[in-house]
């Protein structure tokens, strides 16, 4: 590095890719009652334009993640931003569905892409005693992006065809991030696995004090690196505990009812408050909250076990949900009491989600895999967080046709019971340490030298 940039910038840029994120997962919630308007759109139209974000995504998810073993993380978050760009315009120009779902498809893989390179990047660039706050500003970032999709759909709810201009405002992050790329140093646990270790010294000396910087140097050179792994080392004895723990829990990070209110909260809400522009507005205010939880949760995270954070949120999650499906009935009857009920009751279901799967879940991602197949393995996590929200996305409007919201929210507090369990049970705590700590217990557990989870 021949010119010192800022930390701040750093962590800012490196995050960056989570505002993306973010924005397109949140801008759909309002483009869609725009789209229906321009289109004939049927419940398993509407299913397929909002699911072809996370095809994209899944193929996004796997591939980027895969080449960033092979030509860096740096270079793969500067190729997410130029195809996002191109899917964002593609989106706002569409002259049928078929263009738009295509064109989803297109900005998915761009998502994808940013879903596994961002946590990836920051766990590897960020120390230990911090990697947790630092790591949640991807997560940050996804709430500010979904908070500003949020006001944009509120600005063109009324323009006429405004849904053009709220898909295709994407481009602007998307130019953002591709610029601030540039300010971004390589991994230096990159940097060293393939040989540029001196880059790496001056990479660490720009984010550490000079002892700490020499000090983790130091770990990262003796700890082993080799190449890139292939897809048969992800059920090395090593390496499959650490698979099955991201699978899980970036699985049950959209099975458990989030995704249904970020994606459909307008026309959950407008059910609830009786007018489209009730459900606009009141999914603004559920993008504040969630904001704001999320800011809190930055400032706590490194304070709690990472496991506690989970469980205790699956519970308040399962029983907020339990709670709305019981009141959503009188809610639907015209009933004041229930309508703002069910109005905090969701608030209070993104407060839990917020601090524990919301953010928990990407930073233990970016922590869990040894570093041989890091970016194969989170690029396999992310295909799998991708799939759940296919099947969110494309079956809640049935579903919601169907059975009806309630059912749906008691199906989603049995999965938060799930969480629970596959948390205290399943998932081994990273808190406190070093990812080459954290590589080393799943060396010496796959040699039976330590047994059971990881404290």
């Amino acid at each position: 590095m021949k010119k010192k940039v800022s930390p701040t910038l750093i962590y800012f840029f490196g995050s960056f890719g989570g505002f993306m994120f973010g924005y397109d997962i949140g801008i759909i919630n309002g483009a869609l009652p725009g789209i229906k308007t321009t289109w004939s759109v049927n419940p398993w139209l509407e299913g397929l334009i909002t699911s072809g974000l996370f095809v994209g995504a899944m193929l996004g998810a796997s591939l980027m993640a895969s080449l960033a073993d092979r030509f860096g993380r740096r270079r793969m978050i500067m190729w997410s931003a130029v195809v996002f760009a191109i899917g964002a315009l593609g989106s706002g120009i569409s002259s049928n569905t078929s263009f738009l779902v295509i064109a989803r498809i297109i900005l998915g893989v761009a998502v994808g892409g940013a879903s596994a390179l961002v946590p990836m990047y920051m766990g590897e660039i960020s120390p230990a005693e911090t990697r947790g706050k630092l790591s949640g500003l991807n997560q940050l970032m996804i709430t500010v992006g979904m908070l500003s999709a949020y006001g944009v759909n509120y600005a063109f709810v009324h323009v006429f065809q405004g849904w053009r201009w709220m898909l295709g405002g994407a481009v602007v992050p998307a130019i953002v991030l591709l610029f601030g790329a540039f300010l971004l140093p390589e991994s230096p646990r990159f940097l060293v696995r393939i040989g540029k270790k001196e880059l790496a010294r001056q990479v660490l000396q720009s984010l550490r004090s000079s002892e700490e910087a020499e000090s983790e140097y130091q770990a990262i050179i003796n700890a082993q690196h080799s190449d890139a792994g292939s897809f048969k080392d992800l059920f090395s004895k090593m390496a499959l505990p650490s698979v099955i723990a991201g699978c899980g829990l970036t699985l049950l990070q959209q099975i458990q009812g989030a995704n249904t209110i970020f994606y459909y909260s307008s026309q959950i809400l407008a059910k609830v408050f009786g007018s489209e522009i009730g459900g606009v507005v009141s999914t603004v205010g559920i993008g504040v909250v969630f904001v704001l939880a999320t800011i809190v949760t930055l400032l706590i995270v490194d304070k709690f076990k990472r496991r506690t954070l989970f469980m205790s949120g699956s519970i308040g999650m399962g029983i907020s949900l339990l709670l709305v499906g019981l009141i959503y009935p009188s809610a639907q009857a015209n009933y004041a009491w229930a309508t703002w009920t069910v109005f905090f009751l969701i608030c209070l279901y993104v407060i839990f989600y917020a601090y524990s799967w919301a953010a928990v879940t990407w930073i233990v991602v970016g922590e869990l895999f040894p570093s041989h197949i890091r970016g194969l393995a989170t690029g396999i996590a992310s295909t799998v967080n991708w799939f759940g929200n296919i099947l969110v996305a494309l079956f809640f409007p049935v579903l919601l046709e169907t059975v009806g919201l309630s059912i749906i929210f008691f199906g989603f507090a049995a999965i938060c019971v799930i969480g629970f369990l596959f948390a205290k049970y399943l998932l081994y705590e990273t808190k406190g340490k070093s990812l080459e700590e954290i590589e080393m217990y799943l060396y010496d557990r796959s040699i039976g030298s330590v047994v059971g989870l990881m404290k």
